[in-house]
């Protein structure tokens, strides 16, 4: 693509008259098997290698020698002081897991990426253009986040004794990871009951969301027979939250709870999902562990309850015999003692 591309029309011109120090630095590039890509002249026109196609998406391959302005520029206001500080020629930067919204398959992403911007030499010895390697954490990041909520819900919820509050302990957990969980609500019906009432809720007031869901008619959180569904109709809430985003939330997705058993309850749980994210495999598994941990921390406090209780209803029985029994023995006596 590089001998193909008509550079004539850059301002570096054609291949012939490239200065020995960026095609030294493109051979280095091209048969490097990381992500790397190199920045050359006032303009910092855009060479990338083979393994960096993964990272530019869809603008490959027109990105190939346009200004790297133009390629970036939704991250312009992130790198462009960093670039400028390179291209200095006194030290390089460097930064890890750094936060980048792209736009490279047509929609803005979150994406997280360790990279260093060096200054490359000219034939003159100022800085003729900058070198990039780049290391992806994307999945990383996310999975580290993702992980640490699951292991906060599980933590957090161990401990409930009761229905009511293993829902607000689910709901604490769940605050903890707003990148991924912009708002969550937990709706919650009684035992036999088709009526399920909102017990707990994070990153909206209480009375944003409808107070209560029919779990066997439609309603704003449909589940369709389903046992999860994605609404874009967020119409409902009114002011969408935007969380740690610099936009507001578009689709929210909705999970069925199953009861634990025929006396347990059944809920509805509706997450607020990441702008910045596609709904994908991963991010649906994510949400279903999830709520399989409070579905489950649910069926915990219920069976424990239903211990108390019975265990409650033996102490009565005994209380009531105890009584019984006492009394029997004051009416023998009474009359023996006459």
């Amino acid at each position: 693509l590089i001998r193909d591309h008509d550079w004539a029309g850059t301002p570096l011109g054609p291949p012939t008259g490239w200065p020995q120090s960026l095609r030294t630095a493109l051979s280095i590039m091209l048969t490097s098997r990381q992500p790397i890509w190199i920045g050359w002249g006032p303009e910092l026109t855009y060479f990338y290698n083979d393994a960096y196609k993964s990272i530019i998406g869809g603008h490959h391959p027109w990105a190939l020698g346009q200004p790297v302005r133009d390629v970036w520029s939704e991250l312009w206001d992130d790198i462009g002081p960093m670039l400028a500080t390179a291209m200095g020629g006194t030290e390089g930067t460097y930064v890890e897991e750094q936060l980048l919204i792209m736009e490279r398959n047509g929609y803005p992403e979150e994406t997280y990426y360790t990279f260093s911007y060096s200054p490359i030499p000219g034939d003159d010895g100022a800085p003729g253009g900058i070198i990039c390697a780049n290391t992806d954490d994307t999945q990383r990041v996310i999975g580290d986040r993702q992980l640490a909520l699951l292991r906060n819900l599980a933590a957090e919820t161990t401990d409930a004794r009761a229905t009511l509050d293993a829902c607000a302990r689910a709901a604490r957990a769940l605050e903890s990871d707003p990148r991924d969980i912009l708002f969550s609500l937990l709706y919650l019906a009684e035992p036999g009951s088709s009526e399920a009432k909102l017990t707990a809720w994070t990153g909206l007031g209480a009375d944003a969301a409808p107070a209560v869901q029919r779990l066997d008619t439609p309603g704003p959180w449909a589940l369709d027979g389903e046992a999860v569904t994605v609404v874009s109709d967020l119409s409902m809430l009114g002011e969408r939250p935007t969380g740690p985003w610099s936009r507001p939330v578009a689709q929210a997705a909705v999970l069925r709870l199953p009861a634990s058993s025929d006396t347990g309850r059944a809920g509805v749980l509706v997450v607020g999902l990441n702008p910045f994210r596609l709904y994908d495999d991963s991010y649906a598994g994510f949400l279903d562990l999830a709520a399989g941990q409070i579905a489950a921390a649910i069926a915990n406090a219920e069976a424990y309850e239903l211990e108390r209780r019975r265990a409650e209803a033996l102490a009565e029985i005994d209380r009531a015999k105890t009584a019984f029994f006492s009394n029997v023995s004051h009416e023998f006596r009474t009359p023996l003692t006459l």
